[in-house]
């Protein structure tokens, strides 16, 4: 004999089960939501600048660009690195990418020792001149070390070999160290070059001599 409550019982069952399905699928979403931003807070962007700030507007605006500390994480090792890619781009002599390696040191070289670089090399002509006659220069860097730090100054040394060549002959080989004095300063640029130097290393001066054959 059929029930005749059997459909109205089968009927609130599956009224039940929807509010059932109901509630835990808001509550899945709810937790959902809570672990994503916990997450975030946690897990900060993979892509820093910890030294710039940028501005959304017109690109004559002026950028304050606050120097990287010390205590952040492979500072040392980044003034290093630093050492290196300026001493390359400062001494090395290649019509092909004199300016653009020019462009990046002077981004990160003070006005005085700027001063000093251009009348030594530039407004002297000595650069022109080399090539000029066909003179091209290749910076080997062997080594950079840190030789000390005082009050925030930090210099380092950087061991290279000097190959000049001309018209693709090597004429000569020489092995140098250059001397860096490094800090970390703020500045304001325009917004254009406002990634020349996001970390705000600035190269104060630069010393070169001859290193001493190794006996």
């Amino acid at each position: 004999m059929n029930d005749p409550f059997a459909y109205q019982s089968a009927h609130r069952r599956m009224a039940w089960l929807l509010r059932l399905s109901t509630a835990t699928n808001v509550v899945l979403g709810l937790c959902l939501v809570g672990v994503s931003g916990a997450l975030t807070v946690l897990m900060p962007l993979k892509e820093v600048r910890p030294a710039l700030i940028t501005l959304k507007g017109a690109e004559d605006q002026i950028i304050h660009i606050e120097p990287l500390e010390k205590g952040a994480a492979g500072f040392e090792l980044l003034l290093e690195a630093m050492a290196r890619r300026y001493v390359k781009n400062l001494l090395e002599i290649d019509d092909a990418t004199q300016g653009p390696r020019f462009r990046e040191a002077f981004a990160m070289t003070t006005q005085s020792y700027y001063k000093k670089f251009r009348d030594e090399r530039i407004e002297s002509k000595a650069i022109q001149e080399a090539l000029d006659s066909g003179l091209t220069r290749e910076i080997l860097i062997e080594s950079a070390a840190k030789v000390s730090e005082n009050k925030g100054i930090y210099t380092y040394a950087v061991d290279f070999v000097q190959v000049d060549r001309r018209r693709g002959v090597e004429v000569e080989r020489k092995p140098l160290r250059a001397y860096l004095a490094m800090t970390t300063a703020p500045s304001s640029v325009a917004a254009p070059q406002r990634y020349d130097n996001p970390l705000g290393i600035v190269v104060q001066d630069l010393t070169l001599k001859e290193k001493r054959p190794t006996p």
